[in-house]
């Protein structure tokens, strides 16, 4: 059976960071391929990078990438009305009905999912993988909690170190003319400087 990954985000800059998930996972799960899917249109976030250029960053650094198989997604390029992750997930259940999903996420995500829109209908299409630093078992009882409340969840963690990068980081040090080299793929780092993207407003 084909082991899908789905690693969803905003990647307003895509990063190190997500790239370290993305090969991560792909490795402890033995995923047959990882999908990047660039979010449409969050309806938490306001004020983000257009569809396209973040896309577009997302696939220069899918072409970096040999160690994998990296596709990078569209699924949410068309839509208007906010996004969310039951949906995305019936989807591609329904596309790829032989596969194996594995909706791929940080720590943070045991302690909000059941906050979600339809939770229920998550797990019921995919196996939650999960970023766990050696030793926490703080996320252990979180996965316990959930797994009480839920009990149809299945949660796997995936564990190693990525580098500690965020979007907001990287996008300030833009905006202050600070190198960012390092942060983000070199190919991402030039399209931001020749898009001018995330510029000083103040």
């Amino acid at each position: 059976m084909e082991r899908i990954g789905i690693l969803g985000g905003t990647f307003d800059p895509i990063h190190e960071g997500h790239m370290g998930m993305a090969v991560l996972a792909a490795e402890q799960l033995s995923l047959s391929r990882l999908l990047l899917l660039p979010a449409g249109n969050p309806y938490l976030k306001k004020g983000i990078t257009p569809y396209e250029q973040r896309y577009e960053m997302c696939c220069l650094a899918a072409e970096r990438e040999k160690r994998i198989v990296i596709e990078v997604s569209r699924l949410e390029a068309d839509e208007s009305r906010p996004t969310y992750t039951f949906e995305t997930l019936e989807f591609l259940a329904e596309r790829e009905p032989e596969a194996e999903l594995y909706f791929i996420c940080g720590g943070d995500v045991l302690g909000s999912i059941g906050s979600w829109r339809e939770p229920e209908r998550i797990f019921a299409k995919a196996t939650l993988a999960v970023f766990s630093r050696e030793g926490s078992s703080a996320l252990k009882d979180s996965a316990a909690a959930l797994q009480e409340t839920y009990p149809e969840a299945r949660i796997v963690f995936i564990s190693g170190k990525v580098a500690d990068i965020s979007s907001t980081m990287v996008r300030e040090r833009v905006k202050k003319g600070q190198d960012i080299r390092g942060l983000v793929p070199s190919s991402v780092e030039e399209y931001i400087r020749e898009k001018g993207l995330y510029p000083d407003k103040n």
